[in-house]
């Protein structure tokens, strides 16, 4: 008991000369004492087993409830890719695809608009590029009276490597979260329409319809950017901290100007209200609903028996589609 006064208080588990920190020494003893700690572990292997069973079981109802995410394309101008994760291909005209872990990109006197499944328009602006770094989509509300609403709680994550975006969202449903990040700056959307115009020397979000909270850099305390205003962001002197100044939004149509801005906001706007989403069960042939929409499943395809399923709206004589020439374009 004076060498090992540990020992007495474990003897009920373990053999009364070895503590259960002596693994390799009871591998090598009688059969009596090697077998007494393997019947315990055995006992945790079986429970352990069990719970990944129903660990796997909760994952693939998850899956099952939540279909992937997906990026409809309302319309292209020039040129355009989707970098999927397994292929590059040219953006077409309504063509859908699974949205997180995509980047797009616009080639010069080009332009796209996109609306995500959960009813955001996106407008990129010639020669933009951005990546949907993360887009979860909850399952979604059954018998949705109002379009306008979200259909789910979601999550959306953008990285805006260069150029320039336009973002009209749906009603966000309360806990959603938008973030859109450059290499100098972090937005999280509070609103629903903002213009996001990012370079290497210069990050400018600019809030049109609703507030954002904006960090510049890791190491920043947030920044509130009201409705009407807008955060111009800078290198500063480590990458962590940078420099952040926020003002009105100013009069005119220069760059980042309140009609520069507008046009971008209206098209991405006019581009949502061009396509809804809905849930459908997965027929045999895996195919989308509508026959003039081409399907692309990207890097993965959908999992279980239902799919989210983008059904284009024709809209009225009133409403003007998405389709902006970038000579129309205030410049940019």
């Amino acid at each position: 008991m004076g060498r090992h006064p540990a020992v007495e208080k474990t003897a009920v588990f373990w053999p009364n000369e070895f503590t259960p920190t002596q693994l390799y020494p009871l591998a090598q003893m009688t059969h009596n004492i090697y077998l007494f700690p393997v019947r315990i572990t055995q006992s945790f292997m079986r429970f352990l087993a069990a719970s990944v069973c129903l660990a796997a079981v909760a994952l693939a109802d998850s899956h099952r409830k939540s279909p992937t995410s997906k990026i409809y394309v309302a319309d292209i101008v020039g040129d355009a890719q989707i970098d999927t994760g397994t292929e590059i291909d040219d953006l077409t005209k309504k063509s859908v695809y699974n949205a997180s872990g995509t980047a797009i990109e616009t080639k010069d006197k080009s332009n796209a608009s996109l609306v995500l499944s959960n009813g955001t328009g996106l407008f990129f602006d010639v020669g933009t590029r951005a990546e949907i770094r993360d887009f979860e989509q909850a399952a979604f509300r059954p018998n949705r009276s109002d379009a306008e609403e979200e259909p789910s709680l979601s999550r959306t994550h953008v990285f805006v490597d260069h150029g320039v975006i336009g973002v009209s969202t749906s009603k966000l449903v309360a806990g959603s979260v938008v973030v859109y990040d450059t290499s100098l700056a972090s937005a999280t959307i509070h609103g629903r329409e903002a213009v996001i115009h990012a370079s290497d020397t210069m990050t400018v979000i600019s809030m049109v319809n609703g507030e954002a909270t904006v960090q510049a850099g890791p190491l920043d305390r947030p920044h509130q950017v009201k409705n009407r205003q807008q955060a111009i962001v800078r290198p500063g002197k480590t990458p962590d901290l940078n420099i952040i100044e926020i003002i009105d939004i100013p009069d005119g149509n220069q760059d980042d100007a309140e009609q520069w801005i507008e046009e971008r906001v209206q098209i991405a706007e006019s581009a949502r209200k061009l396509v809804y989403f809905e849930v459908q069960t997965r027929s045999g042939s895996g195919s989308s609903s509508s026959a003039d929409i081409d399907l692309f499943d990207g890097a993965s395809p959908d999992t279980g028996d239902r799919q989210i399923v983008a059904i284009p709206v024709v809209p009225g004589d009133a409403v003007n589609g998405p389709v902006v020439s970038p000579a129309n374009l205030t410049s940019h």
